[in-house]
């Protein structure tokens, strides 16, 4: 059973409550009448002068039965109330637990149960109820009372789910205030196993999940994780599902009768969606009459299906899917709720209508006025409870059947037949937001639906209810002749009402007087009726307001972002616990934009599109996005400081929100200074969290400069002084702030570092030596230029110039950035030779062309005579000052007609443009002066070096005018001119093939002259150019490596360029988007050509700057096509017999250039034909040429792979390790080891540049690092072999194979000692820092095992 409470005779508990007298007990409900939160206190003392104790039988059914299963939200009060009886009020809980038992028990025998909502509602609240007043106090419920488990197990087989589900959750949700039965208590815990077992129950109805679902939120249990309880389950008789009120039946039939919107008529077990989705060809009809002219399809919800191409949602799911579905979803989940939802809404607005309207109307005898009041009552009454009602379950509703169908439409174009097997996690994410948006833009539809339908219904039910009343006031009036008076609403005397209201409300003769009728008025108001969707016709002619409209009224939508913000926490969390032990190490700025993270972050404009400007924000969504940010920052101080990808992603889920609503940014201020900091952990991590808020610009750092300085209390208060310290040291050595923006810290900091302290209590010494400290870090950092952006708070020093940062020469520098000046004047000095109306006709000449070129289009031989009219009459093609001034001039028109063609809305017109750059192009294609094929070649080359030269010398020219005026300059017309050309010549045409490799030569050449050194403001069109598919493929596949050469030299342009910038520690926004294109370019090159990247990895790694170590990896990760892929880590091999060891790699750098002048006495020495001593001059040849202790870094790269390709050649690849310590070239490294730090560190990164793909040379300097580390006396120089490896290891992938199989071959070949020397457990966060390494390198144990583990 039950339990014997539950089951116990109703009658026999309610003969033993004996009532108090009528005085007591009038006095007794006045006061419960009268209790508030507030005054439970007062009248709890009031009830012990009131109320004997043997009335508490009494009092317990009367609370339970009149106030407890009809007022759930005043439970806290009564609750409250309660508690503050104390030791007199014991009995009375006794007396309520005893009452809400029989109770229940008479709701779960009732015949109604299953249909009547009323019935449900207050068995659900005596539920509440019981779970506050015994598991949220720790106290049981004993299975001899309520069997809750067995409860479940009958209501599945009885169908009377749908009543004990919301009933027995409810006293589950009382656990989580509990100490004793919260999760993991196995009582518990049983019982949630049974509600997953049900959960999973095919068909069930949709209310009895979503309860399921509601209860493991409020216990902060995952449904997936509680284990389920089929055993139990399958012991249990099966129920019968047809006509069963717990389940729907997906074969019910979708097609129903117009009339659908009618609760009566539409059946409860809707269609779940199983057969929604049909093929185009037979479209599904919604059974609601024209429902799909008012739902609302967000045609942008496509770009959700955008970001993850090449699987099934971008290629199945279309907008016109969309706007057949979703209409289909609405119905199916309106027809699915709608008949509870109105049956219980009705029922309650009808009771009470009729029992005030009958009390109100009892002296009016127009029954007109009468039935009006009534209608108006019940309408409002009954459409607000609907509302009220439907508005949660009806959203997750469309939400589900809308997935359902999807997947079915996916599930039959795929021919699988799962779709959760082939979605992957971005997928499913995406088929998720698109949903929830779905759902929230038609959630206000469907409300009004069935907020209408239960209007209509509840006016239809009263108008029969008082249908009687009416007919007795019609008939009294018309077969008498007298106005009709119910007395009867005054019943007997022990009736209080209406006998004890007050004068102005008790009924009098004559009716209800205007001012009462206004009551009743009032609850009229004017019918939301939903907006059909605009006609194709009038989308056309309103575009502009278009998305407005694809919203819900262009209201915020709060239900999104709540679900990406979950969404985002939850991927966060799988990301963390992927990554094991490297946890800790993942920022947010090493995720890469792809990611399901960085999308997430991403799709929160895209969901608040709709609200355009935030000035509009009404306040209602700024009170919401208040709100729920106030959440967000919360769960950032729950969050463990080592979580850091957690912090930095939800200050960022802030930082998108406050782009929204820029009131946020000034709360957020006010809210961190209420932050938990009691503990040590506490303030450290809310050091961590307003670092992260002020560098997100979420913090006004004035506000929190003073506000830190306030609590420091110029060193009273030492907590916030050391919090003071530390912040302030962490945000001026991390750029995040420039110490000009703190000056009132800063001035607490010297008064401390200075002992000058205005406070009598004593500074421990430890603070005035960090304050020191810092102050001390500060001014170095100052002096060397260290923070971008203090420099710009103080001048102490101006900006480094290409001379000082950069690896070429001053000379070579200046060199280059005065080219542009050369040329400049050079055309200028050309120009002053031209006639005076030589720009006018080349004009006319060029407008005729473009008319010709529109009119005869694809005509070659009405443009070849245009082409021989030019040559013949104004000499184009056969005289070089001619043609040089005609291409001259038509350059300069055509790029200043595109200039001032400019358009706010539709930019640049490039008519002129792509039409003068085809007359380019047939200059070139058909340039025949006569003689052999290659005469003719050669002709043709050199029209184009022609046209080229005058392009790259007009854009220099125009570039450098804009320089000296301090005009803007505009580098799109020339970017589309080059690129026409580009792709005009490079497409197959049987004339040019022949000399297909000459003509991107002659491009790389002229792009060699415009190269970003020279021009910086073409430097992103350049970049553009250079990596185009039609020149950098067909430079690199060009026969016998011919294009090579230019490409190298373009690649050695880009960095020389970059390399000065890539040397500071911050770049400008340009420049960190010019850095991801030129790591977009590397990476395309290792992918698609890594046998040329491979070839010329010395001079690259000569020009990039030994800070950018990723990039420098990337480079050396480059392996040629053809090398077999070992791998590191699962290693099963012996590297010394490897084939690939044995083979020389393919160096097309020139490794010899940067040592001629000390190549015959370095070759001497190599031979044992040089004195000893040559080792000390060599030191000195390595030197820059300035005159600087500094080592020249070419060189040194030079020197070593020299040197290293000679010891190759003496030894045999078995011999390298046994033999290596008795040759010359061992003998010159270990006397580059006696350099002092900077130096040996240029070496030792010469070394590990050669550890590449397997080949001789990998093997080789593997072994010489390992003979360096093992051989050293000194450790420094075994500290920074392994700096040297690690630094290249910490960064993100790739990682060249050789550096890893040198680095495991360190720490795990217990020769070396690696894990005994001091430099490795110097630190806790060092230590941390090789074991995190160690374990990424090697096989999990593999660390343990050598020592690295403890």
């Amino acid at each position: 059973g039950w339990g014997g409470a539950v089951n116990a005779p109703a009658e026999q508990n309610e003969t033993q409550n004996e009532a108090p007298p009528d005085q007591i007990l009038d006095r007794v409900q006045f006061l419960i009448n009268n209790l508030s939160i507030s005054n439970c206190a007062e009248k709890a003392n009031d009830l012990r002068d009131i109320l004997e104790r043997r009335y508490f039988p009494w009092l317990g059914n009367y609370l339970v039965v009149k106030r407890i299963s009809t007022q759930p939200n005043f439970h806290t009060m009564y609750l409250c109330f309660i508690d503050s009886l104390g030791e007199y009020g014991k009995g009375l809980v006794d007396a309520i637990i005893a009452s809400v038992y029989v109770n229940v028990g008479k709701l779960l025998r009732s015949q109604k149960i299953t249909t009547s909502t009323s019935e449900r509602s207050l068995l659900k609240n005596l539920g509440s109820w019981l779970g506050q007043i015994t598991l949220a106090r720790n106290r049981p419920i004993l299975q001899i009372m309520l069997d809750c488990k067995e409860l479940l197990f009958q209501g599945y087989e009885t169908g009377m789910l749908i009543a004990v589900t919301p009933f027995v959750a409810k006293i589950l949700e009382g656990a989580k205030n509990s100490n004793v039965f919260r999760p993991p208590n196995p009582w518990l815990m049983g019982l949630m196993g049974v509600f997953r077992a049900l959960y999973n129950v095919d068909d069930l109805k949709m209310n009895i999940k979503f309860e399921v679902e509601v209860l493991c939120k409020n216990l902060n249990l995952k449904l997936e994780d509680i284990s389920l309880r089929n055993v139990d389950l399958s012991k249990r008789v099966p129920p019968v599902k047809e006509k069963n009120p717990d389940f729907n039946l997906k074969s019910q039939s979708a097609a129903a009768p117009a009339a659908a919107l009618s609760p009566d008529k539409t059946s409860s077990g809707a269609s779940t969606g199983g057969d929604s989705a049909k093929s185009d060809d037979e479209p599904q009809q919604t059974v609601i009459p024209n429902l799909a002219a008012y739902v609302q399809v967000n045609p942008n919800l496509t770009q959700l299906f955008e970001q993850v191409q090449g699987g099934p949602l971008s290629t199945h799911i279309t907008l016109d899917l969309l706007k057949r579905s979703v209409p289909i979803a609405v119905d199916n989940a309106i027809r699915e709720i709608i008949q509870p939802v109105v049956e219980r809404s009705v029922s309650i607005a009808c009771i009470t209508s009729k029992a005030i309207v009958t009390k109100d109307f009892a002296m009016e005898g127009d029954e007109n006025k009468m039935q009006k009041a009534a209608q108006l009552m019940v309408a409002n009454l009954a459409g607000s409870l609907a509302l009220v009602t439907c508005r949660e379950p009806l959203h997750s509703s469309i939400s589900t059947h809308l997935r359902q169908i999807l997947s079915s439409a996916i599930n039959d174009a795929t021919g699988n037949s799962s779709t959760s097997t082939q979605l992957g996690e971005l997928e499913k994410n995406a088929l998720d937001q698109c949903c929830a948006i779905c759902s929230t833009d038609n959630l206000e539809l469907g409300c009004r639906l069935i907020e209408k339908a239960a209007t209509e219904k509840a006016v239809r039910k009263l108008n029969d209810t008082i249908a009687p009343a009416l007919t007795l006031r019609k008939d009294t009036r018309e077969k008498k002749g007298q106005l009709y008076y119910d007395m009867s609403i005054f019943g007997s005397e022990n009736q209080r009402y209406p006998r004890e209201l007050p004068d102005m409300l008790r009924p009098k003769p004559g009716g209800l007087r205007p001012e009462q009728l206004l009551v009743y008025e009032a609850f009229q108001r004017i019918p939301r009726q939903p907006q059909p969707t605009q006609s194709s016709s009038e989308s056309q002619s309103g575009q502009s307001t278009g998305d407005a409209s694809n919203n819900s009224s262009g209201q915020l939508n709060m239900n999104a972002i709540s679900a990406i913000a979950l969404k985002l926490d939850k991927t966060v969390e799988t990301l963390l616990n992927t990554a094991g032990p490297r946890a800790q190490e993942i920022s947010l700025a090493m995720i890469p934009p792809e990611h399901e993270i960085k999308q997430l972050i991403a799709a929160i404009p895209r969901v608040v599109a709709s609200v355009g400007d935030p000035s509009s924000l009404s306040s209602s969504d700024t009170d919401s996005i208040l709100s729920f940010s106030q959440g967000i920052l919360k769960r950032i101080y729950e969050v463990d400081l080592s979580q850091r990808l957690r912090l930095e992603a939800l200050i960022a889920l802030l930082e998108m929100l406050n782009k929204i609503c820029p009131q946020l940014g000034r709360n957020i201020g006010t809210w961190t200074k209420y932050a938990p900091t009691k503990t040590d952990a506490e303030r450290k991590l809310h050091r961590a969290v307003l670092l992260l808020l002020v560098r997100s610009d979420l913090i006004q750092i004035g506000d929190l400069d003073a506000h830190l300085a306030k609590s420091a209390d110029e060193g009273r208060d030492q907590v916030w002084l050391e919090f003071l310290i530390l912040f302030v040291r962490a945000a001026t050595l991390e750029n995040i702030v420039p110490p000009a923006k703190m000056p009132n810290m800063i001035n607490i900091v010297q008064l401390i570092a200075e002992d000058r302290a205005p406070t009598s209590q004593q500074i421990n010494p430890a603070f005035r030596k960090a304050a020191a400290r810092l102050l001390e870090e500060l001014r170095n950092s100052i002096s060397s230029g260290g923070d971008a952006r203090g420099r710009q708070a103080s001048p102490v020093r101006a900006r480094p110039s290409y001379e000082e940062s950069s690896s070429m020469s001053p000379t070579s520098v200046k060199q280059l950035t005065d080219a542009s000046l050369v040329i400049a004047k050079s055309s200028l000095s050309l120009a002053s030779n031209d006639p005076p109306n030589a720009k006018q006709n080349v004009t006319d000449i060029l407008v005729n062309w473009l008319r010709v070129q529109n009119e005869a289009a694809g005509n070659d031989k009405i443009l070849a005579q245009f082409l021989q009219l030019l040559q013949q009459k104004f000499g184009v093609g056969s005289s070089d000052d001619e043609t040089e001034r005609f291409l001259r001039l038509t350059t300069e028109v055509v790029v200043e007609s595109c200039v001032k063609s400019a358009d706010a809305t539709k930019g640049l017109r490039y008519d002129a443009i792509d039409g003068y750059s085809k007359l380019l192009s047939y200059l070139v294609i058909h340039m025949n002066g006569g003689g052999t094929s290659e005469q003719v070649t050669q002709q043709r080359l050199g029209m184009l070096n022609k046209v080229l030269g005058c392009i790259t010398r007009s854009l220099v020219t125009s570039h450098e005018k804009a320089q000296q005026t301090n005009a803007p300059w505009d580098q799109r017309p020339w970017f589309r001119l080059l690129l026409d050309l580009v792709c005009e010549l490079n497409t197959p045409n049987q004339l040019l093939d022949s000399m297909k490799s000459s003509i991107v030569n002659v491009f790389g050449s002229a792009f060699h002259v415009i190269q970003p050194l020279v021009v910086p403001g073409f430097a992103f069109a350049w970049l553009e150019l250079i990596s185009h598919r039609m020149l950098l493929s067909n430079l690199l596949l060009a026969k016998d490596q011919k294009g090579w050469g230019v490409m190298h030299q373009l690649l050695i342009d880009l960095f020389l360029f970059m390399e000065p910038h890539l040397r500071k520690l911050e770049l400008t926004d340009a420049l960190k988007k010019y850095y991801d294109g030129t790591l977009r370019v590397i990476l395309m090159l290792v992918h698609d050509f890594p046998t040329f990247l491979a070839a010329y990895h010395l001079s690259f790694c000569n020009v990039i700057p030994e800070n950018c170590v990723q990039l420098r990896n990337i480079i050396l990760s480059a392996t040629p096509k053809g090398v077999p892929f070992h791998d590191p880590i699962n290693r099963n091999f012996k590297i010394d017999q490897l084939p690939e060891i044995s083979q020389s790699p393919l160096i097309l750098s020139n490794v010899v250039g940067p040592l001629m002048s000390f190549k015959n006495e370095l070759d001497n020495y190599l031979r044992g034909q040089q004195s000893p001593d040559f080792l000390n001059i060599l030191l000195s040849q390595l030197r820059k040429e300035d005159n600087s202790k500094e080592l020249d870094a070419p060189k040194v790269n030079s020197v070593v792979l020299y040197v290293g390709m000679q010891g190759l050649a003496r030894l045999q690849n078995d011999q390298i390790s046994s033999n290596l310590s008795r040759t010359p070239e061992m003998e010159l490294f270990q006397k580059l080891m006696e350099l002092d730090d900077r130096g040996r560190y240029i070496i030792l990164n010469a070394f590990a540049n050669q550890l590449r793909y397997p080949s001789s040379h990998t093997h080789y300097f593997s072994c010489v690092m390992l003979f360096l580390f093992n051989e050293s006396k000194d450790e420094g120089v075994k500290e920074q072999i392994t700096r040297v490896l690690l630094e290249r290891l910490i960064t993100q992938r790739p990682h060249p194979w050789g550096l890893l199989i040198t680095f495991i071959e360190l720490i795990k070949n217990t020769k070396y000692q690696f894990w005994n020397h001091s430099f490795t457990r110097c630190a806790t966060e060092i230590e941390k820092v090789f074991e995190n390494v160690a374990r990424s390198c090697m096989l999990p144990g593999a660390v343990a095992a050598t020592g690295g583990g403890d």
